[in-house]
C-alpha cells in the first residue's frame, strides 16, 4: 500500500502539472471505486479548477474550485497516472480524467480494486469530514506530543503506529524500518517505553519518512509516482520483506510475524523483546 512518502510524491508530482487545469470531463469506468452517484460526481467535477494539491495521512486531496475537495485513496494497489488523451484505458483503469486546453488524462489504476474516490464539500478552514478523524501528521507533530500521546496508550507499539486515527501516514514499511531503527521490538507496550526509547523512535521516523520521499518512494510491489516511475527507497530497506536475510547492524537472522494481523519484519538481536536492562539483570 502506498504510504505517506509515497502518497507526498505522488501529490508533488501531480501538482507541478495539474495546478490552474480545469476538468472538462470525467469517466467512471468501475461505479464501485466512487463514493457516490458516478453520473452526479462528473457532472459536479465538470468546470471545475484545481486550486492546488495536498497529502494528508494517505490521502491525495484536489482543491477545487467551489469550495470542494477531490480525495483519492489508492489503498492496496491504486495509481493515478498522467498519460496523453489518447492512451487507451487498460484492463484496471477504473476511472479517466480529461481537461480542457490540455492534451493529457489523469487515469485511476487499481488492480486489486480496493482504492476510493470522493468528492465533498470543503470546511471552513478548508477541512474535510471524511477525515476529520486522522491523528496528527508524523513530519509535523513535536517530539514532546509525539512521547505523550504514545505513552498514554497501552497498546502493542507496531499496531499503535499503523492506527490512522492515532499518527496518520505510516505503514508497515516505515513502521518496520523506523522500530528497527530506533531498537525497539514492535511487541513492547507503548505505556512501557521510557522517553529515550520513544525520542529515539521519533528521531527514526522523521528521518526514514524525509529519507523515502527523497528517494521518490519504495516499489516493492505496484507502487509507481504519477508518471509511471519506481521510487528508489527499496534499496534501502533494512528489515522490511527481508526474512531470513543478515541484519544490517549486527549480523543476526531477520524474521517475520504476525504482529496486530500484520506482517512485521524485525532483527530479535538489535530489537530485544525487553528492555535490554532488563535482560541483563535476568
Amino acid at each position: 500500500m502506498p504510504e505517506l512518502p509515497e502518497v507526498e510524491t505522488i501529490v508533488r508530482g501531480l501538482r507541478k502539472k495539474l495546478t490552474g487545469w480545469e476538468f472538462s470531463r470525467s469517466e467512471i469506468r468501475m461505479a464501485r471505486c466512487l463514493r457516490g452517484d458516478p453520473d452526479k460526481f462528473c457532472e459536479s467535477l465538470r468546470g471545475r479548477k484545481i486550486l492546488g494539491l495536498a497529502r494528508r495521512g494517505k490521502n491525495i486531496i484536489f482543491h477545487l474550485s467551489g469550495g470542494a475537495g477531490l480525495i483519492v485513496h489508492l489503498r492496496m494497489t491504486g495509481q493515478l497516472h498522467l498519460v496523453q488523451a489518447r492512451t487507451p484505458p487498460g484492463a484496471h483503469t477504473h476511472a479517466l480524467f480529461s481537461f480542457r486546453n490540455h492534451p493529457d488524462q489523469l487515469c485511476f489504476n487499481d488492480t486489486r480494486k480496493f482504492g476510493r474516490i470522493g468528492l465533498e464539500k470543503m470546511g471552513a478552514g478548508g477541512e474535510l469530514a471524511s477525515l476529520s478523524r486522522l491523528g496528527p501528521e508524523p513530519l509535523e507533530i513535536s517530539g514532546r506530543e509525539f512521547v505523550r500521546r504514545i505513552q498514554a496508550k497501552k497498546r502493542l507499539i507496531k499496531p499503535l503506529l499503523l492506527d490512522q486515527n492515532f499518527l496518520a501516514g505510516v505503514g508497515n514499511i516505515y513502521a518496520d524500518e523506523s522500530l528497527h531503527r530506533a531498537r525497539i521490538h514492535p511487541r513492547r507496550n507503548s505505556a512501557e517505553l521510557s522517553g529515550e526509547e520513544l525520542r529515539r523512535l521519533y528521531r527514526a521516523l522523521k528521518r526514514i519518512l524525509q529519507a523515502a520521499i527523497l528517494a521518490g518512494g519504495t516499489s516493492v510491489r505496484s507502487y509507481v509516482d504519477s508518471a509511471g516511475s519506481r521510487g528508489g527507497y527499496q534499496n534501502f530497506l533494512h528489515v522490511y520483506q527481508r526474512e531470513g536475510e543478515p541484519c544490517r547492524n549486527c549480523g543476526g537472522t531477520l524474521v517475520r510475524e504476525r504482529v496486530g494481523g500484520r506482517s512485521t519484519f524485525f532483527c530479535p538481536r538489535c530489537q530485544p523483546g525487553q528492555p535490554i536492562k532488563e535482560r541483563a539483570r535476568k
